[in-house]
């Protein structure tokens, strides 16, 4: 609901923005085909009191991942001539990539005491927000542009432990450059890479 609410404000803002503004600005929507690579760093510890007792209780894992995926997305801009081309946008993308699942078995102590069992886990990443403004660079059609990302880690497990990991709000920051150039009337393509960088979570 939260991200919902951010989305309708967002544009909220650009309609506001146009109908104030109509005659120095410039309004773009679509749809964007993305291919995106990330790498992970993940930490896990095994509830426990870390004494050696309880089988494997305490236990710390750190693993690294590389995941590459593709995924479509809206995003609506506008633009302002007045303001040397400083365009603000929103970007949405409701299905981004689903995770490689992690199955493990834990087994008790050898005093026969502790959790047991095999332990799944699953997760996708969902609702991936932008909000972003960009920049033109001089006439060429070449652009740069920086914004806010959130999404959402949505979690499905097995856990002979008992516990439960809650879903994560996942946020971060981009920068991006690109070129754009017109298709002829109002229609328009373009190109663009980016780098991101997400804050630390904890589940």
């Amino acid at each position: 609901m939260k991200k919902i609410n951010t989305i309708l404000a967002a544009v909220g803002a650009l309609l506001m923005l146009t109908v104030t503004s109509a005659n120095s600005v410039e309004f773009k929507a679509g749809v964007s085909a993305n291919g995106m690579a990330a790498y992970a760093n993940a930490k896990e510890t095994l509830k426990g009191d870390g004494a050696g007792t309880g089988g494997q209780t305490g236990r710390t894992t750190n693993e690294e991942a590389v995941l590459a995926t593709s995924f479509a997305s809206v995003f609506a801009e506008i633009s302002s001539e007045d303001m040397m081309g400083l365009g603000i946008g929103v970007s949405f993308a409701p299905e981004v990539a689903d995770l490689e699942k992690e199955t493990r078995t834990i087994q008790p102590s050898s005093e026969g005491t502790g959790d047991s069992g095999t332990q799944a886990v699953d997760a996708k990443i969902n609702d991936l927000l932008s909000l972003y403004v960009t920049l033109p660079v001089g006439d060429s059609g070449a652009y740069v542009k920086a914004g806010y990302i959130q999404a959402t880690m949505v979690t499905e497990e097995s856990l002979a432990t008992g516990s439960k990991y809650e879903d994560v709000d996942m946020s971060g920051y981009q920068i991006a450059g690109g070129y754009e150039g017109s298709l002829g009337g109002a229609a328009f393509w373009r190109a663009e890479g980016s780098y991101q960088i997400w804050d630390d979570i904890r589940a």
